[in-house]
C-alpha cells in the first residue's frame, strides 16, 4: 500500500493520524517555569533530565496518531486484552485509551498493524513525541503556561489504589477524543494516559540533534505526557519519565506513528 500524502489518514482500524511536517524545535526546558507550576522550588527549571535544552531537527514528515490507541483498536490485535477492561475501575469502553499494555506489547501491536496494512507503523521517538506535542510552541504546554481545561483529570499526587488514601474521583474515564486538539491536530498529549516512546531512557546530549533515537541500551523506556493521576507539572511538553518496559499500568497507554523509523545511530 502506498504511503498517504494528505493532511490526515484513517486506517483499517479506524485510527486517524495527522501529518506532522519536518521542522526544528528546542527539546527540553530552557526557561524558568511560572509560579503556578512550581509547588516546590527545586522544580523552577524543570526536572534535571529535561536539561540541557537543545535544538532538534525532525527531517522527515510523519503521521502521528490523533489520539492514543483505544481498547477496540488494540483488541483487534489481542482479543484477550478485553479481560483487563475495567481493572481497578479504569478503561471500560471501546473508545477509551488502552492501558495495562507493556512496551513490548505496544511494539508488537505496531508490527501487527504494519503487516496488516503494508505500511510502517511504530512507536514515536521521544523527540517526535515532544515535537508533535509542542506543535510549534516553546511554552510549558502547547496552549501556553497552563493546559486547557479539557485535559484536566484528577491532576494531583494520587495514591490510588491505596485503601486508606484513595478517593472515588481518582478513577477517571479515559475516552480519547474528548480534549481540544493542539495546533497540529493532535489530542491528549497532555494527560489522560502516559505514552510509550521507542527510546531507551537516558540523559540528553548538549548539542544539536538530527532525528535522535535515544540511547543504544538501558533499563527503562521513555514514557511521556503525564496521566489522569499526576500533578499538572508532569503534564508539561518537556517532562520525561523512565519506565521498565514490562510494566503494565493503569497510567500508561500509547499512540502510534506512521512513517519509516529514523536511521540515526
Amino acid at each position: 500500500m502506498p504511503m498517504p500524502d494528505g493532511a490526515a489518514y484513517t486506517n483499517t482500524v479506524e485510527m486517524r493520524l495527522v501529518r506532522i511536517e519536518p521542522g526544528t524545535f528546542t527539546m527540553g526546558t530552557s526557561t524558568p517555569l511560572p509560579d503556578e507550576l512550581v509547588r516546590l522550588e527545586h522544580r523552577r527549571n524543570g526536572d534535571p533530565d529535561e536539561r540541557p535544552a537543545h535544538e532538534v531537527r525532525i527531517n522527515r514528515a510523519l503521521y502521528m496518531g490523533e489520539t492514543e490507541v483505544t481498547n477496540a483498536q488494540y483488541e483487534e490485535f489481542d482479543p484477550k486484552h478485553r479481560r483487563l477492561r475495567g481493572k481497578l475501575g479504569f478503561s471500560k469502553d471501546d473508545d477509551e485509551a488502552v492501558v495495562f499494555v507493556s512496551w513490548d506489547e505496544a511494539t508488537a501491536f505496531c508490527e501487527w498493524l504494519s503487516e496488516r496494512e503494508g505500511l510502517p507503523y511504530r512507536l514515536p521517538t521521544e523527540a517526535e513525541w515532544e515535537y508533535s506535542c509542542r506543535a510549534g510552541t516553546d511554552t510549558p504546554f502547547s496552549p501556553g503556561d497552563a493546559p486547557d481545561d479539557s485535559v484536566m483529570k484528577n491532576q494531583r499526587a494520587s495514591w490510588y489504589p491505596c485503601p486508606r488514601n484513595s478517593k472515588p474521583e481518582e478513577v477517571q474515564p479515559l475516552h480519547v477524543g474528548r480534549s481540544d486538539a493542539n495546533a497540529w491536530g493532535v489530542r491528549f498529549m497532555h494527560g489522560n494516559v502516559e505514552e510509550w516512546c521507542s527510546d531507551w531512557y537516558g540523559p540528553y546530549e548538549p548539542k544539536t540533534q538530527r532525528d535522535p533515537v535515544g540511547r543504544a541500551k538501558g533499563e527503562f523506556r521513555v514514557t511521556r505526557g503525564g496521566s489522569h493521576g499526576t500533578e499538572v507539572y508532569f503534564l508539561r511538553s518537556a517532562n520525561r519519565m523512565g519506565t521498565l518496559p514490562d510494566e503494565r499500568s493503569w497510567y500508561i497507554g500509547f499512540r502510534v506513528v506512521l512513517g519509516e523509523a529514523p536511521k540515526t545511530k
